[in-house]
């Protein structure tokens, strides 16, 4: 393992696509991301093998395991946690929930600042004609959530510079910023910002996922049997 001031971490995203990756002392030492949307449980622990390998970490020297929370489907997030859950129980470490968004508000947050734009909302793909998206600010490159998830109407979004996929798919709706209109979280940046919580001792969230709306798939009723309608 390269040396390192601190345990590196592995994070673990699949709020849109999944993705993997290995951070540790501020650095993305690895990273992975598929471009489906699909196929979260079959390729995340190949994927967490591969940046382990590129990493040259092995499992008995991560600190923790970082998982994002979301917004995001119900599928894929289930994949994403769990895996998350039980390599880190194999493995006898914490493991900690970050909030998906704020993956892309650590990167857009240092473009905010490039350009002088003091408040941004971050928006991704919700389906059914919806974006999750959340609001805001940023003070030195560093991004603070002011408000948020939620999932709503892309015309309902507070209209500011909006980052993310979300945004590139409503251009008539949301202020899409040039370059960052099929951005979708990231394991290596969700990495970072699970890292300086860590060392800060907050920011963390519960593993638990964020839905913020029912699962698309519904279970089914009752059958009726034949002969049994009311007459």
């Amino acid at each position: 393992m390269p040396d390192q001031t601190s345990p590196p971490l592995l994070a673990l995203d699949a709020s849109a696509t999944a993705s993997a990756a290995v951070v540790a002392d501020g650095e993305v030492l690895a990273r992975w991301a598929s471009t489906e949307t699909n196929t979260h449980a079959e390729v995340l622990a190949p994927a967490v093998r591969r940046v382990l390998a590129e990493a040259q970490v092995e499992a008995g020297d991560l600190g923790a395991v970082l998982a994002g929370v979301g917004p995001g489907p119900f599928t894929g997030l289930r994949a994403g946690l769990v895996t998350a859950r039980s390599l880190a129980f194999a493995w006898g470490i914490e493991v900690h929930g970050v909030m998906s968004l704020d993956a892309i508000a650590y990167t857009a947050a240092e473009e905010a600042f490039r350009v002088g734009v003091e408040e941004f909302v971050v928006a991704t793909d919700a389906r059914r004609r919806e974006v999750y998206w959340a609001h805001y600010s940023q003070v030195g490159s560093q991004f603070q959530r002011l408000h948020g998830p939620f999932a709503t109407a892309p015309g309902e979004v507070t209209p500011l510079p909006a980052y993310g996929a979300g945004a590139g798919l409503y251009p008539e709706d949301l202020r899409s910023v040039p370059g960052f209109e099929n951005t979708v979280p990231d394991a290596g940046s969700l990495g970072l910002v699970g890292e300086l919580a860590v060392r800060r001792g907050r920011g963390l969230m519960p593993v638990q996922p964020l839905y913020l709306r029912e699962s698309d798939a519904k279970v089914p009723g009752p059958r009726k049997r034949a002969g049994t309608g009311q007459r």
